[in-house]
């Protein structure tokens, strides 16, 4: 027979078997939730960095797009900027011009060619006198006014039939030098 201290050590050697059993799966399955739920926290604040990574991304690349843009338009300000110095300096040597055999003649073939009886002859203030003596050789009978924003040439009023021939300096410049641009450009800043 078992005497009692044995059938008491081998209940208490089982319980506490037990015991250690249950705290050992319990033990596991703590370690089981913490792991889940580190994993869970891990994953959210991943996924929390990583936009707000990506979202700091955006901003630098939208910022340093935003530079790029102001960066090319003070350039190509600057760029104009030079370019209307030289359309300015032409400007300035545009009474050479106007003072040249071949604007005299130029002027005159206009005037023949395109001036009508009661026609109206705008022209720079400086050049009135010159076109009201090419229209009496033509015998034309044409009225002349000033434009003060005219630099040279002749802009003709048909007032008859409400047409009107632009041979202004200010027309043919500006064509001219809008279509130089890209060579005078070029010429300044080396590009193509």
């Amino acid at each position: 027979m078992v005497s009692m201290d044995e059938l008491l050590g081998q209940v208490l050697d089982r319980e506490f078997n037990y015991i250690r059993e249950e705290m050992s799966k319990a033990l596991e399955e703590s370690l089981r939730l913490i792991e889940q739920r580190y994993d869970e926290v891990l994953r959210t604040y991943s996924s929390k960095i990583q936009d707000l990574v990506t979202k700091a991304k955006e901003e630098v690349e939208g910022e340093k797009a935003k530079l790029d843009i102001e960066n090319k338009r003070a350039v190509l300000g600057e760029k104009n900027y030079w370019i209307s110095k030289v359309y300015d300096q032409v400007l300035r040597q545009i009474s050479k011009v106007k003072e040249s055999a071949s604007y005299q003649q130029g002027v005159a073939a206009v005037l023949k060619r395109e001036v009508k009886e009661g026609a109206i002859v705008y022209c720079a203030p400086d050049e009135a006198d010159k076109i009201s003596k090419i229209l009496r050789g033509l015998k034309v009978k044409a009225e002349i006014r000033e434009d003060q924003r005219m630099i040279g040439g002749v802009r003709i009023e048909y007032k008859d039939v409400g047409l009107v021939r632009d041979y202004s300096l200010d027309l043919v410049l500006g064509q001219v030098f809008e279509s130089l641009k890209p060579k005078i450009a070029e010429i300044l800043f080396g590009e193509i």
